[in-house]
């Protein structure tokens, strides 16, 4: 795997050297950078175990060296990536750990931490990283449909970065996919969000309905799963969000809760809708965790810019980019799955082998141009 910065940015140079002076892995805690290294092995590992099994149809790469102002292909898009600003939960984490502590605000503990950190809004800072942000946008941007997590963190930050195109009518949704992450069994509160209806009560402006899961989960067996630690009026408040109280996703089973695998699925389903909507250049708000499993987990890595530590999206971060849909390439020595069957039941017999190896049955007919062609196949 090769770390590096794998955002080549379609911004103007002006607005990319201004982002260059930030680095998002730099400002990351020590302890946050490990963990950051260890998330980008294992989404290229899950990536790679994916393509394995067939799970990877379609396959979506950064679209490099595209002249400016060129019309794109038509299976790409021009995506307009930016990671929310600041969050009260980001001040807190980095007490903690200038504290010497390991931050610690889960359900058992829900009273005993600052309220706010239950899906937290902008700081002050925040908000301005978001406002600079919107100048940036507002004069390189113009998305056809503008997407956020229905984190209010990040739908903040979309409402202000993309101003301008919210108020020439750009349709704006909010999406459970593209949220913020998290794994294992007890996830912390400030990875939770609020309920669809009390976000749509907060933010009219934003569609919740058509792609946030609704609050569906009974709090009598909910409060349950709380293990003692949380009242009860507490515990409705962390409900309303069944994907972060179930510890589980829509798009398949997670023993143990939610994990590396299940982070990069839910950022592949994501581009998968998004590739498959008519628009062609979009906004989206998210998260840094989420975008790092988009690049190892989702993309095809070009490979080619190298350069250290895994790009982290610092707090604020716009970035442009055009991504390219294309089929997934032939794969390498792929006829000999007609053997797989035979080979965890009964064995081969003589009858198999001539039938399924292309090469052996060219040779016999003395068919060199079948034998050529079976080898570019890799069979």
């Amino acid at each position: 795997l090769k770390f590096g910065c794998p955002w080549p940015c379609y911004l103007q140079p002006a607005t990319c050297a201004k982002m260059a002076a930030r680095d998002g892995f730099v400002e990351s805690s020590s302890e946050d950078q490990e963990r950051i290294r260890g998330w980008a092995l294992h989404f290229a590992a899950a990536k790679q175990a994916a393509e394995y099994f067939g799970r990877r149809p379609r396959r979506f790469s950064l679209l490099l060296g595209h002249p400016e102002g060129a019309p794109l292909p038509e299976n790409a898009k021009r995506i307009h990536f930016v990671r929310h600003g600041q969050g009260a939960h980001n001040v807190w984490r980095a007490q903690e750990h200038a504290a010497g502590r390991a931050p610690h605000a889960k359900r058992g503990n829900f009273g005993d931490v600052p309220r706010g950190l239950h899906d937290p809004d902008l700081t002050d800072r925040g908000r301005e990283e978001a406002a600079a942000t919107q100048v940036l946008a507002a004069a390189a941007c113009s998305p056809q449909l503008l997407v956020t997590s229905p984190v209010r963190r990040a739908v903040q930050t979309c409402l202000t970065v993309f101003k301008a195109a919210i108020d020439r009518g750009v349709p704006l949704l909010a999406h459970e996919l593209c949220r913020e992450q998290f794994r294992g069994l007890d996830p912390s509160i400030y990875d939770a969000r609020r309920g669809r209806e009390a976000l749509s009560r907060e933010f009219p402006q934003v569609d919740f309905q058509k792609y946030v899961l609704p609050e569906t989960v009974s709090l009598n067996a909910s409060v349950s799963r709380s293990n003692g630690g949380a009242a009860a009026d507490e515990a409705a408040q962390l409900v309303a969000d069944p994907m972060w109280w179930l510890c589980g996703s829509p798009l398949g089973a997670c023993e143990g809760g939610t994990n590396e695998t299940s982070m990069m699925e839910h950022a592949y389903g994501f581009m998968c809708w998004l590739m498959s909507r008519p628009e062609g250049e979009v906004g989206v708000a998210t998260h840094s965790l989420w975008l790092l499993a988009l690049y190892y987990g989702a993309f095809d890595n070009p490979g080619s810019n190298a350069c250290g530590d895994p790009h982290v999206f610092y707090t604020g971060e716009l970035r442009t980019v055009l991504i390219l849909e294309r089929p997934a390439p032939a794969t390498s020595g792929g006829c000999l799955a007609a053997y797989g069957s035979a080979l965890l039941g009964s064995g081969l017999t003589g009858q198999e082998q001539d039938e399924v190896h292309p090469q052996k049955r060219a040779r016999t007919v003395g068919d060199r141009g079948a034998v050529l062609e079976s080898l570019s196949l890799g069979c």
